[in-house]
């Protein structure tokens, strides 16, 4: 007996490392094969424990499943409490991306979504990595507070990818009269490439551009960025004090696509001085 119980706990650590479920930031890319697309790779990439969120915003993050061949799962969106915030799944189709394969296109999933690997054996031989967005929105009216989200797996065992969102006190203000932009940066480009026309515009004065659909995670980028252009003006952030963080790739080239990330933790916190 003893020695079937270490073989069925052995069982259970193999399965437990056979799939994966895990949360990345919006500019990191996962190919079909678990690997970052080489347009986004991060010598640190950062950790999506506790990301912030404006109210009346959005927060994308990846979340990207790997198990081997022949696995059915299915993927929950949970949140503690419930119903505070609104969380859409979509799940990311593979485009063509110079020799490689960027997730790209989007449809809209329900809760739980089931998935199996491959998508296609025939379109992406010997793929182990699905990725979805989960795209989140904090009602205006939230009170600034902490709210738990997981990503679920369920694969005859339950995996888990929690994350703490922190709704912050700005609100963004309303996008409505917005100009709709036709130019975005092609899915070969880092990912961060449609925000930094967002956050160029700003430094030039220009008001920030809407995607004119939200069918592609350029579009949902592009959406964001121009939030937090939004949140910025509200907060009196002038043009300038962003001029070095947009031009730091650049300068930098060994930033990654999360270089704008740090643009976003500059605007989040210039809270109002009550904080």
């Amino acid at each position: 007996m003893a020695r079937i119980g270490v073989f069925a706990a052995l069982l259970i650590s193999f399965a437990a490392h056979a799939q994966e479920i895990n949360i990345f930031s919006e500019f990191e890319r996962f190919d079909p094969f678990g690997r970052v697309v080489a347009q986004d790779r991060e010598v640190r990439p950062r950790e999506i424990l506790s990301p912030a969120a404006p109210r009346n915003g959005h927060l994308t993050v990846h979340v990207v499943v790997s198990a081997p061949t022949g696995t059915n799962y299915f993927l929950y969106a949970g949140q503690n409490p419930q119903e505070i915030l609104q969380i859409k799944i979509y799940r990311e189709h593979f485009v063509r991306c110079g020799e490689d394969f960027c997730p790209d296109l989007l449809t809209e999933q329900k809760s739980p979504s089931f998935g199996a690997m491959p998508e296609s054996a025939r379109d992406i031989p010997d793929q182990d990595t699905r990725c979805y967005l989960f795209d989140i929105w904090v009602p205006p009216d939230v009170p600034p507070r902490r709210v738990r989200i997981e990503a679920l797996l369920k694969v005859g065992i339950w995996m888990v990818a929690p994350m703490e969102v922190r709704v912050i006190e700005p609100r963004v203000p309303d996008t409505s009269a917005l100009p709709v932009a036709e130019d975005i940066a092609p899915p070969d480009a880092p990912s961060s490439a449609t925000a930094q026309r967002q956050l160029l515009r700003y430094i030039n004065g220009l008001p920030p551009e809407l995607p004119r659909t939200e069918v592609r995670l350029r579009d949902l980028i592009q959406r964001n960025a121009a939030e937090d252009m939004l949140v910025a003006k509200s907060l009196g952030i002038r043009g300038p004090e962003l001029n070095l963080m947009a031009w730091s790739p650049f300068v930098f080239p060994e930033f990654g696509a999360e270089w704008y990330l740090r643009a976003r933790d500059f605007i989040y916190r210039h809270e109002p001085e009550w904080h």
